[in-house]
């Protein structure tokens, strides 16, 4: 197990090293750059020179890399160029407003897709089962992004006040309208996700359901509830844990248009403004940030195979496996 555990960790710090240095470079091959947003139009060769100097973009490119990697992997992740504060201390007030949003959009629709999914194949060729699957279609059709600015107008001038169409309420401030401000960004981040869950559920289901062990279950007289929840289901959640662990890192993505539209100081509205000046300290740690959750999502979903599939534990442990 821990040989498992290790082979991946290992594949995932090589995929996080390979994304930030390709952000690292494509940031410096972007036109414009730190110095021009920071001094604005047709500075003075000598205040040029000198903010280039502060910032460290003076060097050469290959030096500016090689000290990024140091800092990295000595846990600094620099300080903003702009504000200059650390780029830890802004992650850290920005990435709890944007994980509990990712999380509560996150649960919500696992439990809705899941409980839609096992509801249609259980009823399949029904009116249930065609209602979810054309619901489904809908909600996978609408761009979250533009879903939410409907929201943002339905809301906020033909329903007013039924709940907030933009800002964001800290829990510790007001635990209502904390809730109050999560429904309508969650709801726009995890309609097409719901929607996925649900279809994969209820595909997964209905193959399993003709597979020979669950015949033999009905041929041994066992009550069709049972068989439903104890073989269908449990051998169906397998595929499906794929699509939800990986929707976890999608959630967290997705929240940069999201938390844009309904004004949310979360991570996503953070890396925008940081990309937007060219802020390089600040944009590669939201980098870091996203592309960790993502990838720790892959890994739980690979030791959830490990775990739930005893043909890849033997696999693995027979040396067969990847």
């Amino acid at each position: 197990m821990l040989r498992y555990v290790g082979r991946r960790v290992a594949g995932l710090a090589l995929v996080l090293l390979i994304v930030l240095t390709l952000v690292f470079f494509m940031l410096r091959a972007a036109p414009g750059g730190p110095v021009d947003a920071y001094l604005g139009m047709n500075p003075t060769p000598e205040k040029r020179a000198e903010v280039e100097h502060r910032f460290g973009l003076d060097q050469p490119i290959w030096v500016q890399y090689a000290k990024f990697i140091g800092n990295l992997l000595s846990g600094d992740l620099g300080n903003s160029l702009f504000s200059d504060r650390p780029v830890s201390s802004i992650i850290g007030e920005r990435l709890p407003v944007t994980l509990e949003l990712s999380l509560a959009a996150f649960f919500f629709w696992i439990v809705v897709g899941l409980a839609a999914g096992a509801l249609a194949a259980r009823k399949r060729d029904s009116f249930t089962d065609g209602f979810v699957r054309v619901v489904s279609v809908i909600a996978l059709s609408i761009p979250s992004f533009w879903l939410a600015l409907v929201l943002v107008v339905v809301f906020g001038l033909l329903i007013k006040g039924v709940l907030p169409s933009s800002g964001w309420v800290p829990f510790t401030e007001d635990p209502w309208e904390n809730l109050r401000s999560l429904v309508l960004p969650a709801f726009a981040l995890g309609l097409g996700s719901g929607a996925i869950i649900a279809r994969t559920l209820r595909a997964s289901m209905i193959e399993t359901a003709q597979a020979d062990y669950v015949s033999f279950a009905r041929a041994m007289g066992m009550a069709e509830r049972r068989i439903l929840r104890s073989i269908t289901l449990r051998n169906a959640i397998i595929p499906t844990a794929t699509v939800i662990g990986l929707m976890l890192g999608v959630f967290v993505s997705g929240t940069v248009l999201i938390e844009n539209v309904f004004n949310i100081p979360g991570i996503g509205q953070t890396i925008v403004g940081a990309f937007r000046q060219h802020d390089y300290p600040l944009a590669i740690a939201c980098t870091l940030v996203t592309a960790s959750v993502f990838l720790v999502a892959n890994l739980v979903v690979d030791l959830l195979y490990f775990v739930l599939n005893p043909r890849i534990r033997a696999g693995f442990l027979n040396g067969t496996a990847r």
